[in-house]
């Protein structure tokens, strides 16, 4: 290496040790607003895709008021793990179903990512018993049945309180073996989310007559140690809310599945949520698709 070669590589050198060490840099590297997050609660691509472009959508959308933004995915864990991680601080965001304990443990951001609709589930059974569980038409003839559920999601509390009979699954990916086996009669999806998982498991299908339903609510969550995080994101659905790119983006992502769910049609059989916390916005329309308003709230009272 000649000698001039090397005088500009080490000058080159000294110039980003300066950078790193300067407050300027500092500054600049802290003035960016990094979210570590975990979108990916056992959920399939598609899922991810849409909480992820929500989550973008309210960031984008506070640049101006609030500065930059970096997102950097956590590994995926189970949702219990989740929460703790977001109690202490490792982690700075996920997205889950509301209850009391995870609001304690959280800065609940209360506006539901999917309009109410993830407590608009769509029970799932094998092919072959199609014709026999579709028959079900009440709810103490579906809460005779085995219903599968993952242990620590608040669906499994919920029917279970309700007088369901609930097998608790260690993770998501059992619910197909535990089908097959008989060891459930039915396991249950949101209505979101149901056909992309099902439609890649062709002895499994989504039963059309029926469904259950109680009031859910499905947000962002923040760590107590990012409360500026939480306020940012508040911002942000008022502004999503007020300009409608956020119902565009629903429409978007979930329409189709809806469309194909035909929810209207069915027969809701209703639960009650009584891990539904109290601070719930169940009056906001703005906040609620119709037909969970119409089914649900307003036939409760709300």
């Amino acid at each position: 290496m000649s000698s001039s070669t090397r005088r500009a590589l080490l000058s080159g050198l000294g110039g980003l040790t300066c950078c790193l060490l300067s407050p300027l840099c500092q500054a600049q590297d802290e003035a960016v607003l990094v979210v570590r997050h975990a979108l990916s609660q056992g959920q399939n691509a598609k899922v991810l895709s849409y909480e992820l472009t929500v989550l973008q959508l309210l960031l984008d959308k506070t640049v101006a008021s609030h500065g930059p933004y970096r997102l950097e995915a956590s590994e995926v864990v189970s949702q219990n793990r989740a929460f703790l991680q977001i109690q202490s601080g490792e982690i700075d965001l996920i997205s889950a179903m509301t209850s009391p304990a995870r609001e304690r443990q959280s800065l609940p951001v209360r506006v539901c990512l999917y309009r109410g609709l993830m407590g608009v589930r769509l029970p799932i059974a094998l092919r072959s018993r199609m014709a026999e569980l579709e028959a079900v038409s009440s709810n103490a003839r579906a809460q005779a049945l085995r219903m599968g559920q993952v242990a620590d999601w608040p669906d499994a509390q919920i029917l279970a309180a309700a007088g369901w009979r609930v097998e608790r699954l260690p993770k998501l990916a059992t619910f197909p073996e535990m089908l097959r086996r008989q060891r459930v009669d039915l396991f249950a999806l949101g209505a979101t989310e149901v056909y992309p998982i099902v439609d890649a498991l062709p002895d499994l299908r989504v039963l059309e007559r029926w469904l259950l339903a109680y009031p859910a609510a499905f947000y962002f969550f923040v760590s107590p140690h990012k409360p500026a995080l939480a306020e940012r994101l508040r911002r942000g659905w008022e502004l999503v809310l007020a300009d409608g790119s956020f119902l565009a983006l629903f429409e978007r992502a979930v329409g189709a599945p809806l469309a194909r769910a035909r929810l209207a049609e069915r027969l809701w059989l209703r639960v009650p949520n009584p891990e539904l916390p109290t601070e719930t916005p169940l009056q906001d329309s703005r906040l609620w698709h119709p037909l969970v308003r119409s089914r649900l709230h307003q036939a409760d009272g709300h």
